[in-house]
């Protein structure tokens, strides 16, 4: 459908009346109804003013849609609205969220009058893609800076990881707010410097909820799980207020502690405080009740949610899998299907991980080919390591092996180990040479899992004499096996121990 359709304009009154939907679209996050609504008015006679371009080219960065967006710069263009300050300042900011650097710099460097917020969208569109030399030296030459202008800095090097120059940003400040503090936390935790993250947190004068879920979230990726509960303890001490968000990271880390009272704890905490009715809230709890063994009560928090995405059905589908319901699994998936819900990527990897885990190896395999032919869906790497676990688990070694040696991708630790433990289960030593192999050739060095397993497979085949050469090889280049460890709760805190062990708290 053109753009371009105007044959007579509407009474400003009008005008002012769409601008105002298009605007409540946008707010709500709808760009695309937006963009739709806006194309639809035209043949009304709708013509867009210096009001509504720059929420029409928003909502056309936001929706990563650059056809439309190069169609919205030519309208603003035939129409003069190119030369108005709001429209041209949106010019940048659609083109920086196009990652069209070149064409945001270009409608920046025309601009006869560059005001603060030209600068900043300027200075956002290098930050946001990554291009800190060009920040840097854009920054460096503003001819005045406010508040925006050295949190997008810190920001775009807290993304690359560089907290250092984060850190030499923000120490420049006068003044900082929450932002300023929050985007510092997160570059030292995306640095991996969980100490200095939570040292300048403890630092911060004054927290808002964003800034505990920045570092409940940290602590998380980080596997501190004891502490992810503990900030969740003190944050309500604090009086803040914990949102979905918290509550969704504190259910992950239930989850990977496979503590169900906790996490019934947690529960009872999102129903009291109306936060159960999240989707993300009632995927957490899937994902949570699921690991800790308890799928009835994962079955019960679906059946009962009243807003169901495509999140929570993939949540069902991997909790059904993860428990060995393939059958289930595959009811669920018809369903979801009757619901008009389409699978995507995560979809397809939890149902055939469900058929893996249940000996569907046929169910699997016709699923791996409707993903491609009736659904669109490209498999990635993770989809051909789901196959190659199906196979191997139900002896097809010899197919398994020939998914890896056909498949678009590098295989990874993960995959060919699956097959080389199949291998040892099965006492298929020609598909385990061949696996060796493929790891000698892309590991630049072997680690004591492979090691082992190597000498696992020469064993269950009764080749005890290479079974033999491969643990002396382990002995004789000083690695050591890594050691397994526990983790228990006792009295409301994780203990983690070795075998022989006097357990630790968990931190």
């Amino acid at each position: 459908m053109p753009l371009l359709a105007c044959n007579y304009f509407l009474p400003s009154s009008e005008v002012k009346k769409w601008n105002e939907i298009i605007r409540k679209q946008m707010h709500m996050g709808n760009g695309a109804q937006a963009i739709l609504t806006y194309l639809k008015v035209q043949e009304l006679g709708f013509h867009a003013d210096n009001y509504t371009f720059p929420i029409l080219l928003k909502a056309a960065g936001r929706i990563c849609a650059s056809k439309i967006g190069f169609a919205l710069h030519g309208q603003t263009i035939k129409t003069g609205f190119c030369a108005h300050a709001f429209v041209q300042t949106a010019l940048v900011n659609m083109y920086g969220n196009l990652h069209c650097i070149g064409d945001a710099f270009k409608v920046f460097e025309i601009m006869p009058v560059k005001d603060l917020i030209a600068w900043n969208s300027m200075l956002d569109a290098y930050a946001s893609n990554a291009q800190m030399d060009y920040a840097s030296n854009l920054f460096n030459s503003m001819p005045l800076k406010d508040i925006s202008s050295f949190n997008i800095m810190i920001s775009g090097y807290s993304t690359r990881g560089e907290a250092m120059l984060a850190r030499s940003i923000f120490d420049s400040m006068e003044v900082r707010d929450f932002v300023s503090w929050n985007s510092m936390i997160s570059a030292y935790i995306r640095a991996g410097d969980m100490e200095k993250g939570l040292a300048l947190f403890r630092e911060m004068p004054v927290k808002n909820t964003v800034t505990w879920n920045t570092m409940i979230t940290g602590c998380l990726q980080s596997e501190h799980f004891g502490m992810v509960l503990d900030l969740f303890e003190e944050m309500k001490t604090a009086n803040y207020i914990p949102d979905y968000l918290t509550v969704t990271s504190v259910l992950s880390t239930c989850g990977h502690l496979g503590s169900l009272g906790t996490g019934i704890k947690i529960h009872i905490y999102a129903i009291d405080n109306g936060l159960v009715s999240s989707p993300h809230v009632t995927t957490a709890l899937i994902d949570m009740y699921s690991k800790c063994g308890s799928i009835e009560q994962g079955l019960h928090v679906f059946c009962k949610s009243q807003v169901k995405d495509i999140y929570c059905w993939n949540a069902l589908i991997s909790a059904l899998a993860l428990h060995g319901h393939g059958y289930a699994a595959l009811k669920v998936f018809g369903k979801m299907r009757k619901n008009h819900i389409q699978p995507d990527d995560i979809t397809f990897i939890g149902i055939i991980n469900a058929c893996s885990h249940s000996g569907l190896v046929q169910e699997g395999c016709q699923l791996f080919v409707s993903m491609q032919e009736d659904f669109g869906i490209s498999p990635k790497l993770e989809h051909y390591g789901c196959m190659v676990n199906l196979l191997g688990r139900s002896g097809h070694l010899a197919l398994a092996l020939q998914v890896i040696e056909t498949m678009p991708f590098e295989p990874g630790e993960s995959i060919l180990g699956a097959l080389l433990s199949a291998c040892i289960i099965y006492q298929d030593l020609e598909t385990g040479e061949r696996v060796i192999e493929l790891v000698c050739s892309k590991a630049h060095y072997l680690s004591d899992g492979e090691l082992m397993m190597f000498s696992n497979l020469y064993a269950s085949c009764g080749n005890w004499e290479e079974a033999n050469r491969w643990r002396e090889m382990m002995n004789s280049t000083g690695i050591v096996k890594t050691a397994g460890y526990s983790v228990i709760e006792v009295s409301g805190r994780f203990q983690k121990f070795l075998a022989g062990e006097v357990g630790k708290s968990l931190t």
